[in-house]
């Protein structure tokens, strides 16, 4: 049992390792944070998803093990920034004199401060919602959101990993699924919050 355990180990510090550059390059692209912040975050969310597959707490993933990480480090960056800035500036700057205009980078920022004490694997209202949508949708749309959003894969390897005939097929169909997701996402808002 212990051997079986290892292994275990082995494979996950391999896919930590593979992971990494993925992760590191996503936070650089989209936060301004230091590298040696987005090594603390990558080191910590390492160590989460570790605790969460020990503490039997991943037992049913609905996205690859990739995009799962993912979201943790996004948690664990904004809570760094949630605790290097606590003023969030809701308003755009630019056009002061337009008080309605909400700048949405920041709403992120805003809802990490609200929920800082919370577990990072917490996944909000909206996100719910969303992750319910794509489980209640065929096959086929899944398979194109994953490829397409989660992986990052282009509509050429989506045709041959799914067996469409073309890229033209799959984005055909990714906007056939688009149009379904939009249409159930706003019923359900306009239900719950309309």
């Amino acid at each position: 049992m212990a051997e079986e355990i290892k292994l275990q180990n082995i494979e996950l510090n391999r896919f930590i390792t593979d992971e990494r550059n993925k992760v590191v390059n996503y936070l650089r692209k989209k936060y301004s944070i230091s590298d040696d912040d987005i090594s603390d975050i990558y080191q910590e969310s390492s160590v989460a998803l570790f605790m969460n597959i020990r503490d039997g707490k991943l037992t049913n993933l609905t996205s690859t093990l990739s995009t799962y990480f993912l979201r943790i480090c996004i948690n664990q960056t904004l809570k760094i920034m949630g605790k290097q800035k606590k003023v969030v500036p809701l308003f755009d700057e630019s056009r002061l004199t337009n008080k309605d205009t909400f700048r949405p980078d920041k709403i992120d920022e805003l809802y990490q401060l609200c929920t800082e004490n919370e577990e990072a694997e917490k996944v909000s209202r909206s996100e719910k919602v969303v992750q319910n949508i794509i489980e209640s949708m065929p096959d086929t749309c899944k398979n194109v959101f994953q490829g397409y959003y989660w992986d990052n894969l282009t509509t050429s390897t989506i045709a041959d990993m799914f067996g469409f005939a073309n890229a033209n097929s799959v984005k055909t169909q990714k906007y056939k699924c688009l149009q379904k997701f939009r249409t159930k996402y706003n019923e359900l808002m306009n239900k719950f919050y309309g």
